[in-house]
């Protein structure tokens, strides 16, 4: 078996345990490439060759496997995604087993099922398209300042660090969202708005429910205008019920489409799964790329039921 491991040294806490995974995976006549992303080496890099190989592990941060999967969409060779991020999200959306060996005898049985990205396009500040695929929850508002005010200590303090991004952030910008989709427009204010291509988040709170990496849609939500405090009724309801199968997720309006463009005004930061982008000019979308990856699932994951 030839396997490339692209792993980003710099993730988070857990990054070492590459190290161990690739210890339980190697058996003789195997040939594993290791390839660490930083200076001199790209995501795009790094995979220039993957079709060459029998599997992909990818290791990293939401927003080293975002890039790294953007770079990978449609090659078709079964990918493993390892955790050595901060939070790794879409890991956890996986559900695979999180042990390194566990992991390893997965990798080696190579199942796959094939699951969607979401497409981010936005208009820079001098009008150029820009694009890049997202894995999690891509947006503008609220969310994106959060990760801005987060990014300096998320590798030393962790997830907590988004906790306190949040609490020194009491006073959200209201933005006008106009939201074009499925022939319909419409006209919503709020203090954010999300594409979501999966949404289950931490403590296995599903922040969209029904929203899926498998149906082929985007989940476009839009956060009533509100304080950071009067989130406290969406933050309960979603702790009594982490699915949102009955009670919902008050203060949110969500809309299922393939594609979205949206304008806001005024223009507000933006992100795609933890990944900042600097400059935009309020205008916007999201699509669904259907079924462009191949990812490696084991007897625990959801996906492969």
């Amino acid at each position: 078996m030839r396997c490339l491991i692209i792993h980003n040294p710099a993730s988070g806490p857990s990054s070492d345990e590459i190290f161990a995974f690739t210890h339980a995976l190697a058996q003789g006549g195997d040939e594993v490439v290791m390839r660490f992303i930083g200076d001199g080496m790209e995501p795009e890099d790094a995979v220039a060759d993957v079709r060459e190989f029998d599997r992909v592990v990818v290791s990293g941060g939401d927003g080293t496997v975002s890039n790294v999967l953007d770079q990978m969409r449609g090659c078709g060779v079964p990918t493993l995604v390892f955790p050595s991020g901060t939070a790794c999200l879409f890991f956890n959306n996986i559900g695979n087993a999180p042990e390194a060996a566990a992991l390893a005898k997965a990798c080696r049985a190579g199942r796959t099922v094939k699951v969607d990205m979401g497409e981010l396009f936005w208009l820079d500040e001098n009008g150029n398209e820009k694009r890049h695929g997202f894995i999690i929850i891509a947006g503008s508002g609220f969310d994106a300042e959060i990760m801005m005010k987060a990014a300096p200590t998320k590798n030393d303090i962790g997830e907590i660090a988004y906790f306190l991004s949040a609490l020194a952030t009491p006073n959200p910008t209201v933005a006008h969202f106009t939201i074009e989709h499925d022939g319909i427009v419409e006209e919503l204010d709020g203090i954010c708005c999300m594409a979501g291509n999966t949404s289950v988040i931490q403590n296995d709170i599903n922040l969209f429910p029904d929203c899926r990496m498998n149906d082929g849609m985007v989940d476009i939500a839009v956060i009533e205008p509100v304080r950071t405090v009067q989130l406290l009724p969406t933050v309960i309801t979603a702790a009594l019920d982490p699915a949102g199968k009955v009670l919902g997720r008050p203060q949110f309006k969500i809309i299922q489409t393939k594609e979205a463009k949206i304008t806001c005004t005024p223009s507000l930061g933006m992100q795609f799964d933890g990944e900042i982008i600097s400059s935009n000019s309020g205008v916007f979308g999201a699509r669904a790329l259907p079924q462009c990856l191949d990812l490696i699932v084991d007897e625990f994951s959801p996906l492969g039921k």
